[in-house]
């Protein structure tokens, strides 16, 4: 049950160009760099471990909605969370790759990431 380490600086990159394209984002930052002209995207990430019971790990459901297929065992996965500070956005990655973005996070999201224990995307789906 070894898990690699993702690369951070990878996925910071993936965000950002997720966020260079996210409208919402784009309209809020222009909107707070009226106001202040020396605003900029900052990100901070917190990573931990999480064992699953699946191969799929957080990947339980495809683009579709339909079930993603995995085998089934114990896996040990990196969960990485990158909070884009200005917008208050979070993204949720699991190895290295971006699983679901939360604006307006609730207070289960905050709870789930003091326990470390983060959702997987179709549990996301209702939850966050």
């Amino acid at each position: 049950m070894n898990a690699r380490y993702p690369n951070l600086e990878l996925l910071e990159y993936k965000v950002r160009m997720v966020l260079a394209s996210d409208e919402e984002f784009l309209r809020t930052f222009e909107e707070k760099k009226k106001s202040n002209k020396y605003v900029y995207v900052e990100i901070n990430a917190v990573m931990f471990p999480q064992i699953w019971g699946s191969t799929c790990t957080g990947f339980d459901i495809c683009e579709d909605g339909s079930p993603a297929l995995g085998g089934c065992a114990m896996t040990k996965e990196y969960t990485t969370v990158l909070h884009e500070l200005l917008t208050d956005t979070y993204f949720v990655c699991f190895g290295e790759r971006i699983c679901y973005k939360v604006t307006n996070a609730s207070k289960e999201f905050h709870e789930d990431l003091q326990r470390r224990r983060m959702a997987s995307l179709s549990e996301a789906k209702r939850r966050y």
